[in-house]
């Protein structure tokens, strides 16, 4: 089974992607995360047999290593298409983009600590504001949510605010692909009742203390 780590480039007690708790573990480098290359990801596995197969995916089903083709009698250009594949190669020029965030990664991920802390303490004895509590020791707070229930009016309101808040994540199976497999409402309650309720706050390294300020007036005023 695959793992998914997405956000966390690693945690106090066991390195992400070593391989403990799953053969796959997947890195998420979307712009807003906590390494960036604009587009990609990266995969991680201790499995010899799933690396070779993921490369063949990666680059079109096309196999290049002399030991793992099935024709062993052609010469030194040959290359073979043995599954279907994509072209899902990340550039090098990305790739660069992202190493260069390496080296101030704790430093970001500090930060997003310090904010998210700053913003339990302010919400805390705020009725009305429902803050998630971490799974965990060393959240990696990719994200900030909190539970409200006029959840599209605070959106709506923050928004006027130029603060742009943003909903994470509308359900699988109400997405209409999904409804037309037969997937219909009720089907995961709770699920259906977090995203009823659930909005995203501002978080990132970059963002100040006054900017934070500003967001947690902004939501005090609407909740009232």
């Amino acid at each position: 089974a695959g793992g998914d780590v997405l956000d966390g480039v690693k945690t106090e007690k066991r390195q992400c992607g070593s391989g403990q708790l799953a053969e796959l573990a997947i890195f998420s480098f979307h712009p807003v995360k906590h390494i960036a290359t604009g587009e990609g990801g990266m995969i991680t596995t201790n499995d010899d047999a799933l690396a070779r197969h993921l490369r063949r995916l990666r680059t079109h089903g096309i196999e290049r290593e002399a030991t793992g083709l099935l024709r062993q009698d052609e010469g030194g250009w040959y290359m073979e298409m043995q599954e279907l594949g994509y072209n899902y190669r990340i550039s090098d020029i990305l790739c660069a983009l992202g190493t260069s965030q390496l080296a101030r990664a704790d430093e970001g991920l500090a930060r997003r600590r310090q904010l998210a802390a700053q913003y339990d303490a302010a919400f805390a004895a705020t009725p009305g504001v429902a803050v998630l509590a971490p799974g965990r020791a060393g959240h990696a707070y990719h994200l900030y949510v909190v539970l409200v229930e006029n959840r599209r009016g605070l959106y709506e309101f923050l928004r006027s605010k130029n603060i742009l808040a943003q909903v994470h994540y509308v359900p699988v199976h109400r997405m209409p692909y999904y409804e037309k497999l037969g997937w219909q409402a009720g089907d995961f309650p709770q699920a259906e009742a977090y995203y009823a309720r659930c909005l995203s706050l501002p978080l990132y390294p970059t963002l100040t203390d006054e900017e934070q300020t500003y967001v947690i007036d902004c939501v005090r005023s609407f909740i009232g």
